[in-house]
């Protein structure tokens, strides 16, 4: 997998491989070991080289946002990608994205569901920790690119939403 963001005007690039007993990272000439991985609702945890390190996201309207160590990166959703992913795409108002790679545990919903805020419509496995996935806002479900037992890749939209019919 692939991730783009900025920072400081620059484009970065982070290449994340997943081994047996955790996930390799290569970023610039550089190469990480990433281990002891923990998932929360907006925090990644994990340790590379004995320190431990956490990574806050927040997203704010188009905004997505990580935070490591107090120094504050603003992600592109168009510059996040991963070759031959299916509707590719991070978590908005108009779709749910897993913010790990994992399993696709559970899909409650199917296209043509309408949905309110806060809804469950995906669950990911990720490193043994189960992740629920809501409605972002009130809609009605588009399209839902995975099906249950799928490999779901960080930033790649599972489920597509789009607003109610009144609001449309």
């Amino acid at each position: 997998m692939e991730y783009r963001f900025d920072h400081l005007n620059e484009t970065f690039t982070i290449h994340l491989t997943k081994e047996k007993n955790g996930f390799r990272a290569r970023f610039r000439d550089d190469e990480y070991r990433i281990s002891d991985l923990e998932i929360q609702e907006n925090m990644i945890s994990f340790t590379i080289h004995g320190e431990r390190f956490a990574i806050y996201f927040a997203r704010d309207k188009d905004k997505n946002y990580m935070s490591i160590d107090g120094e504050l990166f603003t992600i592109k959703p168009a510059q996040i990608s991963k070759s031959g992913a299916r509707g590719i795409s991070t978590q908005s108002d108009n779709s749910v994205a897993s913010p790990m790679p994992g399993l696709l545990v559970k899909l409650p919903v199917a296209a043509g569901d309408k949905v309110e805020a806060g809804t469950t419509l995906a669950i990911v496995e990720a490193m043994k920790m189960q992740n629920e996935l809501r409605a972002p806002s009130d809609g009605v479900v588009k399209k839902v690119n995975f099906k249950e037992g799928d490999q779901v890749d960080a930033f790649v939209a599972i489920v597509e939403l789009e607003p109610p019919a009144s609001e449309k």
